[in-house]
């Protein structure tokens, strides 16, 4: 019995984990701007429902990256509105945050993609 619980309730669990994954790949293997790099130890990736707000039946993604770059905040927006990353679904939304201080290394980054989609029977997110 305990078998057939778990064949039920993990496959939607495994499916959204991948797709959580994949929307990582995605964004790491967009090209950074120029004269920019990524502070890979600082990664994070959430999953869940409700992070953005409603009580729907959906799932949320988050993937957030920090990156150092000696370009101005005017270039690495112009260069995040041009990306295309797509989600579970449809294009992801990208966000970034700016650190309001800069040193001779440059500033720092956060370039936030967030997803949402059905939950398709995952647990976390009904």
């Amino acid at each position: 019995m305990l078998v057939l619980v778990f064949a039920f309730v993990m496959p939607p669990v495994w499916r959204d984990d991948d797709r959580l994954d994949a929307l990582l790949e995605r964004v790491v293997a967009y090209p950074l701007p120029p004269e920019t790099s990524e502070l890979w130890e600082e990664r994070e990736t959430d999953f869940g429902r409700s992070m953005f707000g409603g009580n729907g039946d959906y799932c949320d993604y988050r993937i957030r990256i920090t990156l150092r770059t000696m370009r101005a905040e005017e270039e690495i927006q112009n260069h995040y509105r041009k990306a295309t990353i797509k989600g579970a679904e449809e294009k992801a939304k990208i966000s970034l945050f700016f650190e309001d201080t800069e040193d001779k290394t440059g500033r720092r980054v956060i370039v936030e993609v967030t997803d949402r989609h059905g939950s398709d029977w995952d647990w976390r997110c009904t």
